[in-house]
């Protein structure tokens, strides 16, 4: 039962489903084999369309912003960035719809739920059905097969929260819906939050039946039979990131049905794929209770019980997220991956790419994924190309900037409330996002030595250097950023509450990498401060020792020079930062808990790390009240909470890194191979009691 997620209860909450995809659909199982629900996502699926919402007098007020920043006039500095110097809201990732089947006869007795994360398929069983679904790259359809003990009948519909219609066609159910063209965020209520029009995308879906079934108006009836398969196929008028959505998806979703093959075909030629990758990494870390159902499993390991494979099941879940989020060809994976089923979802589940976005690729290449990185460069080259316009109309700069969130359109401005009436500095006025997506693109080629992508990144990079050379502004002597921020903290200047500030200690630990890049490719770079120490030897967060105002902050940015950047720090910067980690403590919400693990083990520091990685094992309960800070859903969907998909990556990123580097928990007896070195090895060893012994 190794690699084996199972329930003996149906799911009652979205959390508690099963995921399957092929980095463009995405489906949540839920395993009710009476009125049974699949949600379902299409990673194209988004509002808007592509316009410029960049504000073109904004450069007018940078000087005033950065005299207030150099003053200290904090309240000054907010009040231009939040009036004069604000962008808009990012556009929002959508749910699809829900396909429904309805089955004539249930039973209860014998009942078991799994998802086999080695192969990518979710059975349900009763001793009256077996239900089995996934999502094939291959053949780019979603496929539900139901065998039967004996003759049953099942009502199959499809819906959505989106505006849509259904009807039948010859052979097929299709769902043909319209997405908004402004679809803002929960948190903001403000003049039209969600609105239908002309210029919405469009989206479709069609199922058809492997079997004999009868198409009725809007819905597909099956009857009496002891097998049958539905093969669902998803499009939307999606061109790309500059382009106005335009044509008709209907016939893009049926062309997928030329895809379409007997069952048993599609299964092994699914299997076939989605294990050639699965299968590449293997890691047993000892003890393991594989025959207690999932959700229980978690429980009982924060009470104490002996069971360090669930870590290893942990780690497996965040490779097979990968795969089933991020392939060739897709769309970069959201705050919630490709599996969101909400209309105005939490941060309307975009890009956040103050590090969120970038977590979420952490453990393509060491973990054996290589091939499921490239949406994320796609995505980083749509924002660099938009973000030419916004370095001309916030900062008069050439070259190209982007801030922190983003979208399918490649939203490039500072996000946050289009009218300039909220608060938005603590996170919207920071620009260093397209260094940051241009080291991880880096880093992966450091992995692979490809040198067609080598040449590929070379542009991008002069592009935004050009940026930073004018950007940069001389301030006590050294060139600095500014305006910018530590993201999302805030500190204490003698009673005044602050953010905006002028070289981070995250911008200089995100520059010294892209500089360092830069020179490989043989352009000359600025020279830019070093990584402060404070007076109390931890690694000081912003330009000016300030108080911090929460100590335990979720966001670790100060502490990027250690992860993630390549760049090698000195036996002081690591003493400092381990000062830095202790203060921030061993709780946080989900994705910060899968920084801080990749955090201790770059510094080498096992104990520590497997502290955070139980916390994040912590049972969250989806339907029960929010608690304070992370741990996983019964599904192991990583707790914010709510759900966001950047801890799994994050944490297997993070044991991955432990195991490269040799720093092996005590607890841990066991073996690991397949992970990947940057040197193009994969690791292979024996280890018993945290002691590599072979």
């Amino acid at each position: 039962m190794k690699n084996l997620l199972f329930y003996k209860k149906k799911a009652k909450a979205w959390e508690e489903a099963l995921p399957v995809g092929n980095g463009r659909i995405g489906a949540m199982v839920f395993g009710n084999l009476k009125t049974e629900r699949i949600a379902l996502n299409e990673d194209s699926l988004w509002s808007g369309y592509p316009k410029d919402l960049n504000k073109k007098d904004a450069v007018e007020y940078l000087e005033p912003l950065r005299q207030a920043i150099f003053d200290g006039d904090h309240k000054k500095a907010r009040e231009i960035a939040n009036r004069d110097f604000h962008g808009h809201w990012s556009e929002a990732y959508l749910p699809f719809g829900d396909l429904i089947i309805e089955y004539s006869k249930s039973s209860k007795k014998g009942y078991i739920r799994t998802l086999d994360i080695s192969t990518g398929v979710s059975v349900t069983k009763s001793d009256l059905l077996t239900q089995t679904v996934f999502v094939s790259y291959p053949a780019q359809l979603a496929v539900v097969n139901v065998k039967a003990s004996e003759p049953i009948s099942a009502k199959v519909t499809i819906t959505s929260k989106l505006k849509h219609k259904c009807h039948t066609d010859a052979d097929a159910l299709i769902i043909d819906g319209q997405a908004p063209e402004i679809c803002m965020p929960p948190y903001h209520n403000d003049g039209k939050v969600f609105e239908y029009g002309p210029q919405g995308m469009r989206f479709a879906g069609a199922v058809k039946v492997l079997g004999n079934a009868v198409f009725d108006e809007d819905s597909i009836v099956i009857s009496n039979q002891t097998e049958f398969t539905l093969l669902v196929s998803l499009a939307t008028n999606f061109i790309d990131f500059k382009s106005m959505p335009v044509g008709d998806p209907i016939p893009k979703a049926l062309k997928y049905f030329e895809n379409a093959k007997p069952y048993n075909e599609l299964l092994k030629e699914h299997t076939d794929d989605f294990s050639s990758l699965f299968n590449r990494v293997d890691v047993d870390f000892g003890s393991e209770r594989a025959d207690v159902p999932t959700d229980k499993r978690l429980k009982q390991f924060k009470k104490g019980a002996d069971d360090n494979n669930l870590i290893a099941l942990l780690f497996q879940y965040g490779r097979y997220l990968t795969i089933s989020c991020s392939r060739q060809g897709t769309r970069a994976m959201t705050l919630q991956g490709i599996f969101n089923p909400h209309l105005r979802a939490p941060w309307s589940s975009s890009y956040t790419t103050n590090i969120n976005t970038e977590m979420n690729y952490w453990c393509t290449d060491i973990c054996n994924l290589s091939e499921c990185f490239e949406p994320f460069f796609e995505q980083a080259k749509n924002m660099c190309i938009n973000g030419e316009v916004t370095a001309k109309d916030y900062y008069n700069c050439n070259g190209s900037c982007a801030h922190h969130n983003s979208d399918i359109w490649g939203a490039s401005y500072p996000a946050g409330d289009p009218f300039g009436k909220t608060n938005s500095e603590s996170y919207a006025f920071w620009q260093s996002s397209l260094p940051w997506m241009l080291n991880e693109v880096f880093e992966h080629y450091r992995y692979t030595r490809d040198e067609k992508l080598f040449e590929e990144m070379k542009p991008y990079f002069k592009k935004v250097l050009e940026f930073y050379n004018d950007y940069l502004i001389e301030h006590d002597g050294k060139l600095v950023t500014c305006p910018s921020s530590s993201p999302e903290n805030t500190y204490n200047d003698n009673g005044v509450r602050g953010c905006l500030t002028y070289m981070p200690t995250m911008d200089i630990g995100i520059l010294q990498e892209f500089f360092q890049n830069c020179r490989e490719f043989g352009f000359d770079t600025p020279e830019i401060p070093d990584i402060p120490i404070g007076s109390d030897g931890r690694i000081n967060e912003w330009a000016k020792e300030y108080t911090e105002t929460e100590v335990t902050h979720r966001h670790v940015s100060h502490l990027y020079c250690v992860y993630p950047s390549a760049v090698e720090q000195s036996d002081e910067v690591r003493e400092a930062a381990k000062k830095s980690l202790l203060k921030r403590g061993f709780d946080g919400t989900g994705w910060a808990l899968g920084w801080k693990v990749c955090l201790w083990a770059r510094l080498d520091e096992a104990e520590n790390a497997l502290k955070l990685i139980k916390n994040q094992l912590r049972p969250i309960n989806p339907r029960g009240i929010r608690r304070p800070g992370g741990g996983s859903y019964p599904n192991m969907f990583d707790a914010h909470p709510p759900f966001q998909i950047d801890g799994n990556f994050g944490v297997a990123a993070g044991i991955a890194e432990m195991l490269v580097r040799g720093a092996i928990p005590k607890e841990w007896s066991g073996y690991a191979k397949g992970i990947k070195r940057k040197d193009g090895t994969e690791l292979n060893i024996k280890f018993d009691k945290g002691k590599i012994y072979e």
